[in-house]
């Protein structure tokens, strides 16, 4: 069973190529005893390797690089196929999930700043520029998440939406507890940025879903969310193709910081201006009538 989100949240590329194929991997071990969190890990150590080939100036190991980080993400797919194959699929493996993420682009993006120095570029620059491009980095998907999970709540009546008070607290071991921390922390940020789109969320948890909040959150956002795609995950991988790849390291900070901020800053201002009127809507009728009563 291919499992995927809906058109509006999904790109073309992740529906017909990476979930595919991620399906098809996650088949091939469902009869073994490989885990999901296994197969979490293997991507996460596939991606490393990925970003260390940044470092070379060699365009064949930088494509190489490319290829594995491509690599990566169809393992970052079938793990989450995989247990929903097995019906074994937990929070903790999403924040797991999340956080296989961060540290691949954290790798590569400390593997492009050394490149950078070892190129002649001053330190104290160098740290500077790959500094504003990963905090770059986390704001754009922390917004494309949440976007992307508030469509679903609202639209799809799903997804794996958190808030600051829904995360779990950290429990059990410690490495547990480090990898709950850091996504209690990840959702705060994201409450940060979208603090009308979450006051949204809070004012219908635990309560059916009005039929016309519905309709109109998916009018007045679905174009929105459709545009998250331009600052998502997958972009990176064409701007390494683009910048890096073809010998300009930098670039990929450069429009990280640039291009994509802007996208950022736009998406951010037109979904909370859409989550305000949302939030001045009358209530439905029938749940008028029946918080009444």
């Amino acid at each position: 069973m291919l499992a995927d989100k809906g058109a509006v949240v999904e790109e073309w590329i992740d529906i017909h190529f990476f979930r595919p194929l991620g399906v098809r991997v996650a088949r091939r071990l469902l009869p073994t005893r490989v885990s999901a969190d296994q197969v979490t890990l293997a991507c996460t150590v596939l991606g490393l390797v990925a970003g260390h080939l940044f470092v070379y100036q060699s365009r064949l190991l930088n494509v190489v690089g490319l290829a594995l980080f491509i690599l990566s993400d169809v393992l970052d797919s079938a793990d989450g196929q995989l247990a929903r194959l097995r019906g074994s699929s937990t929070r903790f493996g999403r924040m797991l999930d999340g956080i296989s993420d961060n540290l691949r682009f954290i790798n590569l993006y400390l593997h492009l700043m050394v490149r950078l120095i070892l190129a002649g570029w001053p330190g104290a620059d160098a740290v500077t520029l790959a500094l504003a491009a990963g905090i770059s980095h986390s704001f754009q998907s922390a917004t494309v998440d949440f976007a992307r999970q508030a469509w679903l709540f609202f639209v799809a009546r799903g997804g794996e939406l958190d808030l600051p008070e829904t995360a779990p607290p950290p429990s059990g071991p410690w490495y547990r507890q480090l990898v709950q921390r850091i996504y209690r922390d990840y959702v705060k940020r994201q409450a940060m940025l979208l603090p009308r789109t979450v006051a949204l969320v809070r004012s219908h948890l635990g309560q059916p879903l009005p039929s016309p909040l519905a309709g109109a959150y998916a009018a007045l956002q679905e174009r929105l969310v459709r545009r998250c795609a331009f600052i998502g995950q997958n972009v990176r991988f064409l701007l390494l193709a683009v910048t890096a790849c073809a010998g300009w390291p930098a670039g990929f900070f450069w429009l990280t910081v640039g291009p994509l901020n802007l996208m950022l800053v736009t998406l951010l201002v037109s979904h909370e201006r859409h989550a305000a009127a949302l939030n001045r809507l009358p209530p439905a009728p029938e749940l008028a009538g029946a918080h009444a009563a």
